[in-house]
């Protein structure tokens, strides 16, 4: 897909609409990283977002369609992920009133500024924080919840539920993974989205376990695999709440229980 073909066709669309009053690209295009697979992120500023959510065409002509998201997150604006054969773009609508609430710790482009809202806007340093005890014993007890689910599916043979598990585990993980580097580094450190870029800011170490916690579709690399997952959650849990003067959690404890249960199938004890 040619992205800046595109995006000039996009422009001279908007030029031409009057609910249309400004386009902003974001993402990693605006910030120069591009990779051959990346996207385009494009917000598109309009008086009312109602005709457009209601009109495909604005972005069908950009290219081959594949399929399409439709989103309307509650706390976010409408957003319009388009794949199309060989490319992609995150088109989200916005209000033009909103253009000066939105922080912005990234590189953005002003692609189109009718009213000169977009003079305004600029570039803040990430104000992320370190959680608090509150965050990091939710974090553990979702955690560990997922990982009993998880062991007590692989013992029953339940390997779609025991994947779900997992997933679950390993969203709390990643929540592990980045407080930890924010503790030890900073806690204005970037550690992006969903992992994203994670070779770039991620340590070796951390890395290096991750590599033994996910596992084929058998019983036994699930249960290797979750036991993998549980021994990295519980170093950096335990790194952590030394660094921010945590209280002490039972991490022994969680894992004695999760053997207890992967026990009940011998092929499953690791042995």
């Amino acid at each position: 897909m040619d992205y800046d073909a595109v995006i000039d066709t996009l422009t001279r669309w908007a030029r031409s609409q009057e609910n249309v009053r400004a386009l902003v690209l974001t993402g990693s295009a605006a910030a120069g990283q591009v990779h051959p697979l990346s996207d385009r992120d494009i917000e598109v500023y309009v008086r009312d977002p109602a005709p457009l959510l209601d009109d495909d065409s604005w972005w069908d002509r950009l290219g081959n369609v594949l399929v399409v998201e439709r989103l309307h997150a509650p706390g976010w604006f409408p957003s319009r992920i388009v794949y199309y054969a060989g490319g992609k773009l995150d088109l989200t609508l916005i209000p033009i009133g909103q253009i000066d609430s939105l922080r912005r710790e990234r590189p953005f482009q002003v692609l189109i500024d009718k009213d000169e809202h977009a003079r305004t806007l600029s570039l803040d340093p990430p104000t992320s924080v370190l959680p608090s005890p509150g965050d990091v014993e939710q974090a553990l007890h979702w955690g560990y919840a997922a990982a009993l689910m998880c062991a007590k599916a692989a013992v029953r043979e339940e390997l779609w539920m025991a994947k779900v598990r997992d997933r679950d585990l390993k969203e709390q993980l990643l929540l592990l993974i980045e407080w930890d580097h924010r503790a030890r580094y900073g806690a204005q450190v970037d550690v992006r989205y969903l992992g994203t870029r994670m070779r770039q800011w991620m340590d070796q170490d951390v890395q290096d376990a991750l590599q033994g916690c996910w596992g084929r579709f058998d019983a036994v690399d699930t249960a290797s695999a979750l036991r993998a997952s549980v021994a990295l959650f519980a170093r950096l849990a335990t790194r952590l709440a030394d660094r921010l003067a945590l209280p002490t959690f039972d991490h022994q404890r969680m894992r004695a229980e999760i053997e207890a249960i992967l026990a009940m199938r011998p092929e499953l004890t690791g042995r």
